[in-house]
């Protein structure tokens, strides 16, 4: 009776340490799976695939450009990037975009034009391409390169 006792317990105590040594590793397993990445590693996109993101399109004459998507798993996604395109196309390209102001905001609000190039800061009320959330603002910096060429900057800011 004794003998079958010491067995019942040893059992238990091994089972014990099998259950919490296997919940251990599963949280560790979670937390490391948590650290490593959970969706919001930046990755490289194609430009045309990030200006139809943020509801506008690529100008006809642009180059690939490089662009980041900025994934969040709260907000949506973040873009960014930076293409050329010809300077002589970069007025009708960003009327085609108009900004959907806030209420209270002036319409040359947060825009310069020189002779270095443009800078606008688009904002938004609502973005129809974003399920998730709304885009807040975008902001584009156009850099003139000599006469012909200009360098268009783009980041979103998600609300």
């Amino acid at each position: 009776m004794q003998r079958r006792t010491k067995w019942l317990i040893a059992l238990a105590g091994l089972a014990v340490v099998t259950v919490g040594a296997a919940t251990a590793m599963r949280a560790d397993s979670a937390v490391r799976a948590f650290i490593r990445d959970n969706g919001t590693t930046p990755r490289g996109t194609g430009c045309e695939r990030a200006m139809t993101a943020i509801g506008w399109s690529m100008p006809e004459h642009a180059d690939e450009g490089a662009c980041v998507e900025n994934p969040s798993g709260v907000f949506p996604s973040q873009w960014s990037g930076t293409f050329r395109m010809p300077r002589p196309e970069v007025r009708g390209w960003l009327d085609t975009h108009p900004p959907k102001r806030f209420p209270d905001q002036r319409p040359d609000e947060g825009s310069v034009d020189d002779k270095n190039g443009i800078h606008i800061n688009l904002s938004y009320l609502k973005s129809p391409n974003f399920g998730q959330g709304d885009l807040d603002a975008v902001d584009v910096k156009v850099e003139w390169e000599g006469e012909d060429n200009a360098v268009v900057t783009f980041k979103t800011y998600p609300g």
